[in-house]
């Protein structure tokens, strides 16, 4: 280790260490950290005598496989205490891991893998993974799911809050962009893929709040999210939020609901800033340019030729792709097809099915407003990320899988406890 980051490397000992033991006997502080973290967390560079260049890793990256081996020491002491639960996400999770391993591994001869950043990305989507086992196998009642996603809106809040005092600065095709905290070069379509996320799951509260004042804070907050939301000019991000809301729109069989998108939709080019029409309008402007060939704009092409690129590149390997950062293209379905083949692809649809057969029963046995609404928005959420993989690499950006897969979590956790209720009574009642 380079001795210039030496007292960084001393005091993230201490913080690991300090954290270890909060986790270890409050494990539900820790677990709240860890959610603040996702979002407000610094980046630190980390120097070795080995790779050319720094290593860059971010706080939770410590504290996540921290908070993993503090809850393996505490379950450790408790009798009957389980090391993973079973889900229904197990299998696919492991399939998924294993098959980004082997690929990897035969990918690296062939001279189209570095191997440092190939397993950085391989640990990052393991330690999304970490983060929905150690939510699963923590969570065991309703209050618990309430109290964390108390904390998950507390984060958004204070990301909307953060990012609002951007807006006046945001500049279109510039470094001047809505950006979270700690972020080296502004990356708009994080930002805008996890606000839209969270953005669904609150309207989904918004819409089964049982109360008047529940209603005011709810739309209290997605207003605030909301406002830096359209100023993140990022396209992406705008076709997850609106294929999410359409959603709730059919699901909730709300006529108020269609209505209302209807007279968004109606009146957009009267309250929609100059800078997102702008924005919007560039795709059918820069179509005019030479090279466009598809009637869009350049990075809108690029992201469609994508597959074609794809396909020439991995045919020698279709089934289990070239390996993890083979292709670090900006369409996450052809990077997967490029990395991890037909089979990665295969296991990536069984994971997001089985998430949202899981919400849809959910939804319909669940009877606690507030749940219902946050399965509604989550569902909603499903469906906005698959879109917003289109035009990013979804499932490996940090700031909206940690969230993503700590919910996935949440819900998981509430599944498995509805099942055990219902195999009760069921038992009861014979």
């Amino acid at each position: 280790m380079s001795t210039d980051y030496s007292q960084v490397y001393f005091y993230l000992a201490v913080l690991a260490i300090f954290y270890f033991l909060i986790s270890f006997f409050a494990v539900k502080v820790g677990i709240i950290l860890t959610i603040f973290f996702m979002l407000f967390s610094p980046e630190i560079p980390i120097v070795t005598e080995i790779w050319l260049h720094p290593i860059v890793i971010r706080l939770e990256d410590i504290l996540i496989p921290v908070l993993c081996l503090a809850w393996l020491a505490r379950i450790s002491t408790e009798k009957g205490a389980h090391l993973l639960t079973r889900s229904p996400l197990n299998k696919p999770i492991g399939c998924l891991l294993g098959l980004m391993i082997l690929s990897t591994l035969v990918g690296i001869p062939t001279g189209w893998i570095d191997p440092l950043p190939a397993t950085m990305f391989i640990f990052k989507t393991a330690e999304f993974f970490a983060i929905f086992f150690i939510a699963m196998n923590y969570v065991s009642t309703e209050g618990q799911v309430k109290q964390f996603l108390f904390f998950m809106i507390l984060t958004l809040t204070l990301i909307g809050i953060y990012t609002f005092f951007q807006v006046s600065s945001v500049e279109i095709f510039s470094e001047h962009r809505i950006s979270a905290p700690f972020e080296g070069s502004p990356e708009p379509a994080s930002v805008g893929g996890y606000m839209a996320f969270l953005l669904l799951i609150v309207f989904g509260l918004f819409i089964y709040a049982d109360k008047i004042f529940l209603r005011w804070v709810y739309g209290i907050i997605g207003l605030i999210v909301f406002i830096p939301f359209l100023f993140t000019l990022n396209r992406t991000s705008y076709a997850a939020l609106v294929s999410g809301m359409i959603f709730i729109g059919i699901v909730a069989k709300k006529r108020w609901i269609t209505l209302f998108l209807v007279l968004l939709a109606l009146t957009s080019v009267v309250w929609l800033p100059a800078s997102v029409k702008d924005r919007l309008a560039f795709t059918s402007y820069d179509a005019k340019n030479p090279g466009r060939i598809m009637g869009v704009d350049q990075s809108f092409q690029e992201r469609i030729t994508a597959f074609k690129i794809v396909w020439g590149n991995c045919a020698y390997s279709p089934l289990i792709g070239r390996g993890v950062t083979s292709y670090p293209a900006d369409n996450q379905y052809a990077r997967t097809l490029h990395e991890i083949g037909i089979l990665g692809l295969a296991f990536w649809i069984w994971i997001f099915v089985r998430l949202f057969k899981i919400s849809v029963w959910l939804f319909h046995s669940m009877e606690d407003a507030f749940l219902k609404g946050m399965v509604l928005g989550y569902r909603a959420g499903l469906i906005a990320l698959l879109f917003h993989a289109f035009g990013a690499p979804t499932f490996y950006i940090v700031r909206i899988m940690e969230p993503f897969w700590f919910v996935n979590g949440l819900v998981m956790a509430l599944y498995l406890l509805k099942v055990r209720e219902s195999s009760l009574a069921a038992a009861g009642g014979t």
